[in-house]
């Protein structure tokens, strides 16, 4: 792995040269983008590299993942989370989330902003997330402009 500087032992943050980088890919394209008849690889994925990833792996197999990108001196914007189906409801939606939040508080952030799909709001509202402004369409579907504020 590359870098563990995260509480939890199988939160990694990677680069995109990264070997596990590729399951990334894939796991999002089969999370977020098959499912609504989309293929990820048609996108640019070099503006990729400025973002921090990071990823929750056991024995070199990625079954979550999450990204963010930096918005100014005070905010992040979390992009991409996606954990696999076979996983979900273990927990490690929550962990990522809790690594993002470490992370962006020891980097002098103090705000994490998302775009959610309609169905993952509850999701990020228990995290402590806030539903900001009106519902609108992203990639053919509902999401809500949703918020943090970190401590």
């Amino acid at each position: 792995m590359e870098t563990n500087t995260i509480a939890h032992p199988e939160i990694f943050i990677i680069t995109t040269a990264h070997p596990l980088y590729p399951q990334v890919i894939e796991l999002r394209q089969r999370v977020l983008r098959t499912p609504l008849g989309l293929n990820l690889f048609d996108e640019d994925l070099r503006i990729e590299e400025e973002e921090i990833v990071f990823v929750y792996a056991k024995d070199e197999r990625v079954s979550g993942c999450v990204m963010l990108k930096n918005v100014d001196a005070h905010t992040y914007k979390l992009r991409q989370m996606a954990v696999a189906p076979e996983m979900q409801a273990e927990g490690i939606g929550r962990k990522l989330l809790a690594a993002t939040a470490e992370f962006a508080s020891r980097n002098g952030r103090n705000r994490i902003v998302l775009h959610a799909r309609a169905t993952a709001v509850p999701f990020y509202l228990k995290d402590g997330y806030v539903v900001k402004g009106e519902q609108f369409e992203e990639v053919g579907i509902p999401h809500f402009y949703m918020e943090k504020q970190l401590s």
